[in-house]
């Protein structure tokens, strides 16, 4: 498989997305092809003035909704990865109005990308693998919420829904990246010399609330990475699941964590 030339990112001016399209074009060797409502919102996101050219970028002007299956198709048409950091909006019509909408989209995409392509999502860890085995067992208070969290809040079901959908057709290639409560920054959050300002887990840690977080800007790090990894990296690592993304703890955090749970046992 030849190196991943031509990535399809959705959601381009989301909070993420932002950050996925500004990364993959600072590769400098790899296409973007960005769908966004206003095409002059995401230049100003990514903070390319009027008139300058970048010749790596494409800018499909339309709302995803719009998009017909041909569509799909031409959107994608030699494309090596899809990125989609689409998530429902803030509002009425967003949250209880929308429906499955980004289930439908992932199916759309996924049904019309090029063999060989990988798709990217990116998701929550409080969305379980569907497989039922590889996330630890939350507790009973936390499985309570969930349940009212489906009942309230039907973007969750719609997360859910996707995961269960790439779960279910192991055909083609795909990976979900899992971030907890996510926040802004522009600088990232390295905490040394040539070292990430996160980390990688199989499974979610700790409890669904407040223990974990990641910077957006860190989830489209590695998303980047996932979608642009090498074959046998991707095959080997990424393919076929859901790891988890958290900001990267302090040594002397964790140890006295570590501390304060054996004195619990």
């Amino acid at each position: 498989m030849a190196p991943i030339k031509k990535v399809l990112v959705v959601g381009a001016t989301g909070a993420t997305g932002k950050h996925v399209v500004r990364m993959l074009l600072d590769k400098g060797d790899t296409t973007v092809v960005a769908v966004a409502r206003s095409k002059e919102k995401l230049l100003s996101l990514l903070k390319i003035e009027d008139g300058k050219i970048e010749p790596n970028l494409v800018v499909r002007e339309v709302a995803i909704s719009d998009l017909g299956s041909d569509d799909f198709k031409e959107l994608t048409e030699g494309c090596g990865a899809i990125v989609s950091c689409l998530g429902h909006n803030v509002t009425f019509r967003g949250m209880y109005k929308d429906g499955l909408f980004l289930q439908n989209t992932v199916q759309e995409l996924t049904k019309n990308m090029p063999e060989g392509c990988r798709f990217v999502l990116m998701g929550s860890d409080g969305v379980a693998n569907p497989d039922g085995v590889s996330d630890p067992k939350r507790s009973r208070f936390e499985r309570g919420i969930m349940v009212l969290l489906r009942w309230l809040v039907p973007p969750h079901v719609d997360n859910e829904k996707s995961a269960l959908y790439l779960y279910q057709n192991p055909s083609f290639d795909w990976t979900i990246v899992r971030p907890g409560d996510l926040y802004n920054t522009e600088e990232g959050e390295a905490v040394g010399s040539g070292e990430k300002g996160y980390e990688i887990f199989d499974h979610p840690i700790g409890s669904l609330f407040g223990d974990n977080s990641t910077a957006r800007r860190d989830v489209a790090d590695f998303m980047v990475i996932v979608a642009t990894s090498d074959p046998n990296t991707w095959a080997e690592v990424y393919n076929h699941k859901m790891p988890v993304i958290y900001k990267k703890k302090e040594k002397e955090s964790q140890e006295q964590h570590s501390v304060d749970s054996k004195k619990t046992k």
